[in-house]
């Protein structure tokens, strides 16, 4: 983490009971649309609700082994790091510093990181 992280705080997002275990839930933030995801284990994640595959929403997209599952095409996410698992997607998405206080779930909205091109993409041509 830099300086630059440190210096953004956390912002309460939703309270635990808000979203049930296993389960996920879109909150508005500060013109962000932050998925807040309840960990089958009872841990919070926080990630941008957007797939980097066709920016449609991951919001009700499963999550198992500590991945989310898009529901629109099937691309896995990695909820530590963001990084794409399987295609359609191959750039990341980006995931929120989280941290639970009492019965609050609080988000440290850091700027996303600057996302490589994809590697793929076809000029011209949707979904990349």
């Amino acid at each position: 983490m830099d300086a630059s992280t440190n210096e953004v705080p956390f912002r309460i997002v939703a309270k635990t009971s808000d979203v049930e275990p296993g389960k996920t839930r879109c909150f508005e933030v500060e013109d962000r649309k932050v998925l807040v995801i309840h960990m089958p284990n009872g841990g919070f994640k926080a990630i941008e609700n957007q797939c980097s595959h066709e920016k449609k929403p991951l919001e009700g997209g499963r999550i198992r082994a500590g991945k989310i599952v898009c529901p629109h095409h099937g691309a896995n996410f990695d909820l530590e790091t963001g990084k794409a698992m399987s295609p359609p997607a191959v750039l990341p998405i980006t995931v929120y510093p989280t941290k639970v206080e009492g019965d609050d779930v609080l988000v440290q909205l850091v700027e996303p990181p600057k996302k490589p091109k994809n590697p793929f993409a076809i000029p011209g041509v949707s979904g990349f």
